[in-house]
């Protein structure tokens, strides 16, 4: 059983390392950028940049789609996780039959990232749609791999190697992706506080001071 485990863990390591070798850097933009194969597509769908490439076990898919100007920005962090709730809950609505999964958050350079796996029957048999999510202020990221649940075992050297090969400009930090809400103690709270203070300091003075009765 261990050398089973054993070669097991090496014919998963040769298949991820052969998917580094075929996989190139490809600029999303100028601040982000991502290794798939040498032959993909770029294009542009109702203003957003997609680049889309078939690899060996699976398929590739990153889109960058320019945010709308929101009236409230995004403040904390619990607003990131409304945004990444949003967007979970936009493709369930696309894609009712689907079942979303696996749904973590994950730290990429300086950003905080959101994953989840949409699962869909095609009628031929299940396929796998693994989403990392990254959202800035004024771009989201979205990054796709989808594959065939027969061959999940094979692809996910593939996929990895791919979700893992994001890079992210060291430009980009957590103030790109939330205003950053420094807690403040009111200057009202500060007189309050030292009035009640100054009142119990004084009181402990007149009573040690009081001459004492016989």
């Amino acid at each position: 059983m261990k050398k089973l485990v054993l070669y097991l863990s090496i014919f998963l390591f040769a298949r991820q390392a052969n998917a580094q070798y075929y996989l190139s850097p490809v600029k999303v933009d100028n601040l982000i950028s991502v290794s798939m194969p040498k032959e993909y597509t770029k294009s542009n769908q109702g203003g957003q940049d997609v680049l889309t490439a078939n690899g060996s076990y699976g398929s590739m898919v990153v889109i960058r789609s320019v945010n709308p100007v929101l009236k409230q920005p995004v403040k904390n962090v619990k607003g990131l996780d409304n945004v990444f709730k949003e967007y979970i809950k936009n493709v369930q609505r696309s894609l009712p039959e689907g079942n979303i999964s696996h749904e973590r958050d994950t730290t990429i350079g300086k950003l905080t990232a959101h994953d989840f796996v949409l699962q869909l029957d095609t009628g031929s048999g299940s396929e796998l749609r693994y989403f990392r999510l990254i959202y800035t202020k004024n771009v989201t990221y979205t990054f796709q791999y989808l594959y065939d649940d027969f061959r999940k075992d094979l692809a996910v050297g593939e996929m990895n190697a791919y979700l893992q090969s994001i890079s992210i400009s060291p430009e980009l930090t957590t103030a790109d992706q939330y205003v950053t809400v420094a807690p403040t103690f009111p200057i009202v709270k500060v007189i309050i506080f030292a009035g009640i203070a100054f009142v119990i300091i004084g009181g402990v003075l007149f009573y040690r001071r009081r001459p004492r009765l016989a």
